[in-house]
């Protein structure tokens, strides 16, 4: 029986990735912070020895570059990405991005994180550093939708700022059965 669960522990621990370890930790993250990123309650909440870590990672602080990294790629570059690949109107791409984060559960989730990552941000300065790079490519994005929707430039970036907000603070201000009110949020925010 100890050989089995042995043997299975080893078979996971070949069978995760970085990939599986970045999650976990961003996971950990969203639900007790930063300081309760450490290796052994991962290694303990996937079931493996911490040696699975160490193939993958030289320390925690690669752990943490690993998950700022796999946060701004799925946050940021990826819904860029997939909204520009639809070749919709410019009107629309915004309107998606916009009603982002009150599509449920995995947006829920992705705020978490997000929230998480913000609160690091304020101690340590690797976290920092990546809020402010995903900030400006997200207002960037959300800056040259709107001046091509009809924003005049000179507009354009103060209203960045404030559709961003809305979609930060948005899903925990409006009932989610009022989409009348997220569709007159949308005009505001839309209106050249």
């Amino acid at each position: 029986m100890a050989t089995t669960a042995k043997t299975k522990a080893t078979n996971d621990s070949v069978r995760l990735d970085v990939g599986a370890w970045t999650q976990a930790a961003l996971q950990l993250l969203a639900e007790e912070g930063i300081d309760a990123v450490r290796v052994e309650p991962l290694a303990k909440r996937l079931g493996v020895t911490k040696g699975s870590f160490y193939w993958h990672f030289k320390d925690r602080g690669a752990l943490t570059e690993a998950m700022l990294g796999d946060w701004r790629r799925r946050a940021t570059i990826e819904i860029i990405n997939r909204l520009e690949r639809d070749h919709e109107p410019p009107e629309s791409r915004l309107r998606k991005l916009l009603r982002l984060p009150m599509l449920g559960p995995k947006s829920e989730a992705g705020a978490e994180v997000e929230l998480s990552i913000r609160l690091w941000g304020r101690r340590e300065a690797k976290a920092r550093a990546a809020l402010e790079e995903v900030d400006q490519l997200r207002l960037r994005y959300i800056g040259r939708l709107l001046r091509a929707c009809g924003v005049p430039t000179d507009r354009a970036d103060a209203r960045a700022i404030l559709a961003y907000s809305y979609m930060r603070m948005a899903a925990t201000l409006i009932p989610k059965d009022r989409a009348d009110l997220i569709a007159e949020c949308e005009r505001t925010l839309l209106a050249p």
